[in-house]
């Protein structure tokens, strides 16, 4: 099979790579720069506003969707660029997410304070909503503007009176062409354990699939993976089922996420015209910026992405195919227990790759060194892994348990590394960062460690070995925790 024959100047590229934009998460509202926005096809549906429910791992893009969504500038780029369906008269709110000024919706410190004055989680969302609706259509509220507890306290004391005003809302934003969108994310922060976020998450969801039967008001749930379990308590509510079957994934998948990296490379200030040459040579013209930003051409098919990265970093990760395909191999080792991958870790492991060739391959005939590729893969480990900790710091204590072990291991040689001690050592971690416990063996009256293993296996940091005996871990997770297996990437020194 022919493939598109790349030629991009080692030396110009590498350090174009170099700038690759790396962050930690996506921490705030404000919108990212268009050039930076990449719609993999899949998470098109997760835009639409008739999507109530979109799960997503961390690093898939959560916060970043809710930030471009709220903003009016990047959400019209969007529709522009995507020709998404619904996104025509959006308005746009935010009903929680990442935001502590206490303006578009209560904090979760505000939020915890109002459920000990004796408010229901049911009463605040009704009162995020109404002050959005109300805020639109120029109508005084009957509450006053910057007083959560007041506007809290009358919508509990005027049920009716609220559903009246929000049919009101919902009518005149129905004339007017108009579709209200209130988005949630960051629901992990509701509260440190997982009975309080059940029943404020609950209130939320049953407000969602309330505003379903409305003609011009919808609701958008950014989740994890693990608020998104269908046997959890939180979707203990009659008709459920209706958020869930019309979920939404931000999946990606390896030509979503070195489109990432070429993204970057087409617009880039110093190799973006060199790129686009070799775009229209391949037969990939990317046509004329819009307002400023390239656009990958929706028909670039795999063997261009994949001849593209083979000629930024080789076809191998090594001197032969012995060691594997640099295209696969990357991706591969970037995955989690279920496949998943993240933008974050690919930009990482380009961006070290980079850095690392720069600093010991100058004169490397690749942009990319096949042993900076590798590195690139460790720091992005290390990353992962510091991002679960954050997440999930129970993970930490019991992961260092294992540290010089040898994957795959049996339940029985996983409880002897998780004593006692370590076990408390994990809840404790938890409760000091005032992050969510694990979310099975919290639940588990029994407190026994293989709701532990099944709480591993919900975040993919585990999976079962084909005889179904023994857990495995994914090179994403076990470089960095100093864990072994035979032939896999070396865990670092």
């Amino acid at each position: 099979m022919n493939r598109p024959n790349w030629t991009f100047p080692a030396a110009d590229f590498r350090r174009a790579l170099m700038s690759l934009p790396v962050t930690q998460a996506w921490e705030s509202l404000d919108p990212p720069e268009l050039a930076q926005i990449c719609i993999p096809s899949a998470h098109a549906k997760a835009l639409s506003p008739d999507h109530t429910i979109v799960e997503g791992m961390r690093g898939a893009g959560k916060s970043f969707w809710t930030a471009v969504l709220a903003d009016d500038n990047t959400r019209r780029f969007v529709a522009d660029t995507e020709s998404l369906s619904g996104s025509a008269g959006l308005v746009v709110r935010v009903g929680f997410g990442l935001d502590l000024a206490d303006e578009q919706f209560p904090t979760a410190t505000r939020i915890g304070e109002l459920l000990g004055m004796g408010q229901g989680p049911d009463a605040i969302w009704r009162a995020v909503l109404l002050r959005h609706a109300f805020h639109y259509l120029k109508r005084d509220l009957p509450f006053a503007e910057r007083d959560w507890t007041e506007a809290v306290r009358w919508v509990a004391d005027h049920p009716g009176a609220t559903t009246g005003y929000l049919t009101d809302a919902d009518r005149a934003l129905a004339e007017d062409g108009k579709v209200l969108l209130l988005l949630f994310d960051s629901l992990e922060r509701l509260a440190d354990d997982w009975g309080g976020v059940r029943r404020i998450l609950a209130a939320a969801l049953k407000l969602g699939l309330e505003c379903r039967t409305r003609r011009a008001i919808r609701c958008k749930f950014f989740l994890r993976p693990d608020m998104v379990e269908e046997e959890d308590e939180v979707w203990r509510f009659a008709d459920s089922s209706k958020l869930l079957h019309a979920k939404a994934k931000l999946d990606w998948r390896p030509d979503d996420l070195y489109g990432v990296i070429l993204l970057h490379l087409l617009n880039s200030p110093s190799v973006g015209a060199e790129f686009r040459r070799n775009l229209e040579q391949s037969g990939n013209e990317c046509g004329q910026a819009i307002r400023g930003a390239y656009r990958l051409p929706r028909r670039m098919t795999s063997d261009s992405v994949r001849a593209a990265i083979e000629a930024l970093a080789g076809p191998w990760v090594g001197a032969s195919a012995r060691r594997g395909y640099t295209y696969t191999w990357i991706t591969t080792h970037l995955a989690d227990a279920k496949g998943r991958l993240s933008p974050r870790s690919i930009l990482l492991a380009f961006r070290q790759a980079a850095e690392w060739t720069d600093s010991r391959q100058r004169e490397h005939s690749c942009a990319l060194h096949y042993q900076g590729v590798q590195q690139g893969v460790v720091e992005a480990s290390k990353i992962r892994i510091s991002e679960i900790k954050e997440d999930y710091p129970w993970v930490d204590p019991l992961l260092r348990a294992l540290h010089d072990t040898t994957v795959p291991l049996s339940f029985d040689e996983l409880s002897a590394r998780w004593t006692q001690r370590c076990i408390d050592e994990a809840l404790a971690a938890a409760a000091n960062q005032r992050r969510l416990p694990p979310r099975r063996y919290s639940s588990d009256p029994l407190r026994k460690p293989h709701s532990l293993v099944d709480d591993l296996v919900e975040l993919a940091v585990l999976y079962q070995s084909e005889d179904r005996r023994r857990f495995n871990m994914p090179d994403i997770f076990r470089v960095g925790f100093g864990i072994k297996r035979k032939g896999g990437v070396r865990p670092p020194r």
